[in-house]
């Protein structure tokens, strides 16, 4: 009975696992597009004469733009 109680309870967790992943992964996906976005906001800043600068933002931009790369793999940074 309890080997069954223990079983249950593995599924019940195993479920709420999943669901936490996939909302991780929606979440990962949604901050991309955010950082690409910025990304975008920040070249046409350039294009029209500013100076940006913000380490922190080049940070989370770097986290999610190169995110699954390979290290050996270097595309030009966006925020050059």
């Amino acid at each position: 009975m309890e080997e069954e109680k223990l079983r249950d309870r593995l599924l019940e967790l195993s479920k709420k696992e999943a669901v936490l992943n996939y909302k991780m992964y929606e979440l990962f996906n949604e901050n991309r597009t955010l950082a690409i976005k910025l990304a975008g906001y920040i070249a046409e800043n350039r294009m029209l004469g500013g100076k940006w600068s913000d380490e922190e933002a080049i940070n989370v931009m770097d986290k999610y733009l190169k995110a699954g790369r390979k290290e050996e793999h270097h595309p030009k940074d966006v925020h050059q």
